[in-house]
């Protein structure tokens, strides 16, 4: 489970934020929305995150995507740029990106700290927690006069001098040392316990404009996984009785045959047999159950032909699924787009009753549901607010020590106490 993350200089954040899943002293809805991984530690299953547009929401939701991407992508060669996006008016010339990640694997206290430039890693550093002291697992840091990164591991860390070589030559100077390790396979127990984990259990981020095609292919060879969409759908669409992926063949369009081969349809088909000028697609359908003289009768409906706001509510269901089945950590940026107010307070509410040890970050713009106290914890509720020099300040409804318990989020909010609301006048 993930603790905090500390951002600062990435994107519109220029100075230093904290995210925090830590939860307060508060006893409300405690069953639903906490899990302790070790006594005295609670933390929460679901944060919101609620802000005018360009406030800086979406950028959150970025971070989390930057560490998990850079913490597994190897660059072609030592020159390509990370694709790392300082504060765009940051006075420095080479301005350093700094992130800290605070988490646990199951019982044991993790910690990542990265700086990172545009060209190269300043500084990488991960630890653990074994007892009440932190013990290193690795730190780099970059050597101006050679140019190149200087990893040093910690004692404790059992691994051969011949392995430490081989990691710090194949360590490029713009990529992480985890990805290193991860590659080459040259795994510790504690590296690897942390490499699973960011592997596992911290999944790649869900935009509002992400379609899951490779998930879909594979699908419902998982019985449970299939069981668990038909629920959900459900919920949006009670006529939907059963879904069926089917691979079809289709031709090469013209465009793309000539584009590819120079020649068309008909020549290539001359030539070879027909798999030469044929692509193998799935297509998704679903049987709706209609009322037709009296009597239910199942009507197949292919995916194309659903609602934009169900095709959404369906594509969701995959990333979901992994989060709440694997006790992962899930990052969604605008999970409203396309949905009905009720049905996303439907998502949210299963999600919470189904979720362990899951975490949910999601950023929104439906104000509705700040009316469902009783879904909501005031720890839960984040917002994002543009400074008058274009960075983003982060903050949440316990920074508020005025709100008392039985007032309404909804009211506060749409009034500006809290502020994060957009200048329309």
């Amino acid at each position: 489970m993930i603790q905090e993350l500390k951002i600062k200089n990435f994107l519109s954040f220029k100075d230093e934020i904290v995210f925090s899943f830590e939860a307060n002293a508060d006893k409300n809805l405690e069953d639903y929305y906490i899990h302790e991984p070790v006594p005295g530690v609670r933390l929460l299953k679901l944060a919101l995150v609620y802000g005018a547009n360009a406030s800086g929401k979406s950028n959150l939701i970025n971070a989390f995507g930057f560490l998990r991407n850079f913490v597994f992508n190897i660059p072609q060669s030592k020159e390509v740029e990370i694709d790392f996006h300082p504060f765009a008016f940051s006075p420095e010339v080479n301005p350093i990106g700094e992130f800290e990640l605070v988490f646990y694997v199951g019982a044991i206290k993790h910690v990542y700290k990265l700086e990172v430039a545009k060209q190269y890693i300043k500084s990488e550093k991960l630890y653990f927690y074994p007892g009440t002291q932190p013990a290193i697992i690795f730190e780099r840091y970059f050597d101006d006069n050679t140019n190149t990164s200087v990893i040093e591991f910690g004692t404790k860390l059992k691994i051969s001098n011949v392995a430490k070589e081989e990691i710090s030559l194949k360590t490029l100077k713009n990529s992480s040392v985890l990805s290193t390790i991860y590659y080459s396979k040259i795994f510790n127990q504690n590296i690897k316990k942390a490499l699973d984990w960011f592997e596992d259990k911290f999944l790649p981020v869900v935009g509002s404009n992400n379609h899951f095609i490779d998930r879909l292919q594979n699908s419902f060879t998982e019985e449970k996984l299939k069981t668990f969409v038909l629920k959900m759908l459900n919920k949006a669409d009670k006529s939907i009785s059963d879904i069926t992926i089917i691979n079809k063949s289709e031709p090469f369009s013209e465009y793309l045959l000539k584009f590819m081969y120079g020649k068309t349809a008909k020549q290539l088909k001359a030539e070879y047999s027909n798999e030469q000028v044929e692509v193998i697609k799935p297509y998704t359908y679903f049987q709706q159950d209609v009322e037709k003289d009296g009597e239910l009768v199942p009507c197949q409906v292919e995916k194309s032909e659903l609602s934009e706001g169900l095709k959404r509510y369906y594509e969701l269901m995959f990333p979901l699924y992994d989060c709440l089945n694997n006790n992962a950590f899930l990052a969604l940026d605008e999970l409203d787009t396309s949905l009905h107010s009720l049905l996303l307070e439907s998502l949210i509410k299963e999600f919470i009753l189904q979720s362990k040890s899951s975490q949910l970050i999601i950023t929104i713009h439906d104000i509705s549901l700040l009316n469902k106290k009783e879904l909501l914890r005031k720890d839960a509720i984040w917002f994002t607010e543009k400074r008058s020099d274009q960075s983003t300040r982060l903050f949440s409804v316990t920074d508020f020590p005025k709100f008392r318990k039985e007032l309404s989020y909804y009211n506060y909010y749409k009034s500006g106490k809290f502020g994060a609301i957009p200048n329309i006048d």
